[in-house]
């Protein structure tokens, strides 16, 4: 599973470009529209192997997902937390070419329907409108914060989609250490802010 070095890329671009990433999100928006239509054009080409599988997808919203569980007063949470919303977006589209690859193979049943799959792309839905900005200042801030709450629903339908469906036993034990990482530090986080 591929997941693990691209999420290391991501965290490593947004700690030394957040103000590049930040500036020119309009424009990474518009790219990953058109980079999502070059991958389902040319979705049988090997290299194209990682954006089909769903791995640069899922890599970047666990960089959105870790955030959330580390410091606050970190440096590098503060970078992660302000490329929240553009990852939250780049992530979603990529992803749609995960879903859209298997569509045809799941609709002739040739391949079982993945019910949490499909769930974790339900949830994700309002969650990925209200990431552009634009949206998120038409909503009260409270109202976004609890929609943005049902994002625990969708990662834990990730996790049990990884898990069922994962393509092979390195890449389902790759899922389920680095949601471990996950719960660890967000458990730890939470439990040192009720001390403090």
């Amino acid at each position: 599973m591929l997941s693990p070095i691209i999420i290391i890329l991501f965290i490593t671009l947004a700690y030394y470009f957040t103000p590049q990433i930040l500036k020119y999100r309009k424009y990474l928006y518009i790219g990953v529209w058109i980079l999502l239509a070059l991958i389902l054009l040319f979705n049988e080409k090997t290299f194209m192997t990682p954006f089909v599988k769903g791995y640069v997808g899922f890599a970047l919203f666990y960089v959105v997902m870790i955030t959330g569980a580390l410091n606050p007063k970190l440096k590098i949470t503060q970078k992660l937390k302000s490329v929240r919303a553009p990852y939250s977006i780049l992530g979603f589209v990529l992803l749609l070419s995960h879903p859209l690859h298997y569509a045809i193979e799941v609709l002739t049943q040739q391949r079982d329907f993945p019910l949490f799959g499909v769930l974790a792309f339900v949830v994700m839905i309002p969650l990925f409108i209200t990431s552009y900005m634009t949206i998120r200042k038409r909503m009260k801030p409270q109202d976004w914060f609890k929609l943005q709450r049902w994002a625990y629903l969708s990662y834990a339908f990730i996790l049990v989609h990884l898990i069922i469906n994962a393509s092979t036993p390195q890449n389902r034990i790759v899922a389920i250490i680095l949601f471990i990482i996950y719960i660890g530090l967000k458990l730890f986080k939470e439990l040192k802010l009720k001390t403090v």
